[in-house]
């Protein structure tokens, strides 16, 4: 971490290797030019944190709408629960950014602890603008050089890389580069992912898995982790196509209760599988 900095009535500091905590209270309005100085920060680090919040749904759409057209759809803005019958709600995530596989992936994604145990669970994060300026030339055009199936897997094989499995179960699929531009960083980022990414097209699933795999070693390293530790009252913002996201079991975790506020243009309930 480096040191704190204060601009405009916010104090902050940078993270390792990338994104940004907050000392300032957002519970409410930021002046103009606090605002723009928010605003500047998250595109050029991607990842925000601040803690000790007290944000009430509205004044977390309210911040969030200073990145963009904030979402509206059940089923994709509220809360998510680790309570229930649904096993699904516990289960463990690979890494993936939400709607990957459509031609709109979700923009900003905002994650604030309602009501948490304390030090029990997490959000690991990796840059995807990262691994793709750190990937080694050839390697890139090797990638670069295809389209990839990506898709919303079964339930059942949400924690696994799905490009180790032929044939996995879907509920959507999409065709999609493997290189994108980020319309808000104008940075390119590694559109592949442990939970999305099912094949290369062009290519023998074999070989198809074996570069996917030679990519992630750059994609996952330990290096290009963020991991956030949840505690109540925590707000986590993220460029969802810049930072992949994943989870482990929330079995054990004691309660789990996080309110998501989202900004995109286009969620993903209107596609259907094909």
């Amino acid at each position: 971490m480096t040191d704190w900095h204060s601009e405009h009535g916010l104090t902050w500091r940078e993270l390792s290797p990338f994104g940004v905590e907050l000392d300032v209270d957002l519970s409410a309005p930021l002046s103009a030019a606090a605002s723009a100085r928010f605003v500047s920060l998250f595109w050029q680090h991607s990842l925000l944190i601040a803690h000790r919040q007290h944000l009430s749904m509205d004044r977390q759409r309210e911040l969030l709408s200073l990145l963009g057209p904030i979402l509206l759809r059940e089923g994709e803005s509220g809360y998510l629960s680790n309570e229930g019958e649904n096993r699904v709600v516990r289960s463990e995530l690979a890494f993936h950014c939400d709607a990957a596989y459509t031609e709109n992936p979700l923009d900003v994604i905002a994650l604030f602890a309602v009501d948490v145990t304390d030090g029990a669970s997490s959000t690991r994060f990796v840059s995807a603008e990262r691994a793709h300026d750190n990937l080694p030339a050839a390697l890139l055009a090797k990638l670069s050089a295809h389209e990839v199936e990506m898709i919303s897997p079964g339930f059942d094989i949400l924690g696994r890389r799905c490009c180790e499995i032929r044939d996995p179960a879907y509920m959507v699929r999409g065709i999609r580069p493997t290189v994108l531009l980020n319309p808000h960083t104008r940075r390119h980022y590694l559109n592949v992912s442990e939970m999305h990414a099912s094949r290369l097209i062009g290519m023998d699933w074999e070989d198809s898995r074996a570069l996917l795999l030679q990519v992630y070693e750059h994609l996952y390293p330990p290096e290009n982790h963020v991991e956030h530790v949840w505690h109540r009252g925590d707000l986590v913002i993220w460029d969802n196509m810049a930072l992949q996201h994943a989870r482990g079991s929330l079995e054990g975790v004691g309660r789990r209760i996080l309110q998501r506020a989202i900004v995109a243009s286009e969620g993903v309930a209107p596609h259907a599988a094909i």
